[in-house]
């Protein structure tokens, strides 16, 4: 007697088939994260002390290895990066959020996006994923399911750390064994993100949302330019890249918030691979966290001040 596996007659039993794994898959994924979450609560406080640490302590021996003092921090790149690349980054976010809204079927006018992207980038720094929260519920007050609204924020941060993987990898070139990994992983997700989208939303958006991440890269890698630019280290636009992944791969760790002190410890693990000190990768990517906290703390607290005192819509 021979066995065959039960296929689908047809192509309309074929798509509720497909709907059922995807489901079962996406219930799966948010039961691993509510675990994740829960346990990640429960340590906190120690895990936010750990964090701390690892920042405060990785900056001093950093900034003592390369002998810089306060005083050697070049304010003018400073004040480029809060003035101009951060400000960027704004609106970059704000039409990236845009972007991903009508992948998953509504409208928003830019300024509602623009102040989404302000206070997501300033959620990233809670102990949370903040930024995905704030996105995905901004979806949610547009008209987006949860599910679906949770979906695309998930697949879009995938595709943002997958973007900056591949990235990395060819800034490192395809040589060490770890770029190797990062770099065909960075692929994979690409193609994955991308498949996903186009089968969602269209080929056209699914192709919007990858330029726009090569938008943000760039942006991204001027953030980190400004901060290596601050401590008096030169270094190619095209070398920064491995950087820019180890910035957006700590801020996905909610375990700390915005990945305090992760993204500089995997910076500086990540220039043992390249011609940068590490010392100089760890203040660089410090920097950069240092001055977007500011600025998109600033931002939040304006936003906040208007919505409150003059009845500013945070929905318009």
């Amino acid at each position: 007697m021979s066995f065959e596996p039960a296929l689908p007659s047809s192509p309309k039993e074929a798509k509720p088939q497909a709907d059922r794994t995807t489901a079962i898959a996406a219930a799966r994924l948010s039961a691993l994260a509510a675990k994740l979450r829960a346990t990640i609560k429960a340590f906190r406080i120690p895990l936010f002390i750990a964090a701390a640490l690892l920042f405060t302590v990785g900056l001093a021996i950093s900034a003592a290895r390369l002998d810089l003092a306060l005083s050697d921090i070049a304010p003018r790149y400073i004040l480029l990066s809060a003035l101009i690349f951060i400000p960027l980054a704004f609106v970059y976010g704000a039409f990236n959020f845009m972007v991903m809204a009508r992948g998953a079927g509504v409208k928003v006018p830019f300024a509602r996006a623009f102040k989404v992207s302000c206070v997501a980038q300033f959620a990233e720094f809670l102990p949370i994923p903040g930024g995905a929260i704030v996105r995905g519920g901004a979806l949610m007050q547009d008209g987006s399911g949860a599910v679906e609204a949770t979906k695309h924020v998930m697949v879009n941060a995938v595709l943002w750390i997958a973007c900056a993987g591949a990235a990395a990898a060819f800034s490192l070139g395809w040589e060490d064994p770890i770029s190797i990994a990062i770099g065909l992983t960075g692929i994979a997700g690409i193609t994955a993100c991308t498949i996903w989208l186009s089968a969602k939303a269209g080929i056209g958006l699914a192709l919007l949302a990858l330029a726009m991440r090569v938008v943000g890269l760039f942006i991204a890698g001027a953030r980190i330019l400004a901060g290596f630019l601050a401590i008096g280290v030169s270094i190619e636009f095209l070398d920064l890249y491995p950087f820019v992944f180890a910035t957006i791969l700590g801020s996905t760790a909610s375990i700390a918030p915005g990945g305090l002190g992760i993204s500089e410890a995997v910076a500086a693990a990540i220039a043992t691979l390249s011609t940068v000190a590490p010392g100089a990768a760890f203040v660089a990517v410090a920097l950069n966290r240092l001055i977007g906290f500011a600025v998109s703390g600033i931002a939040t607290g304006v936003i906040t001040v208007l919505s409150s005192a003059k009845g500013f819509d945070t929905n318009g």
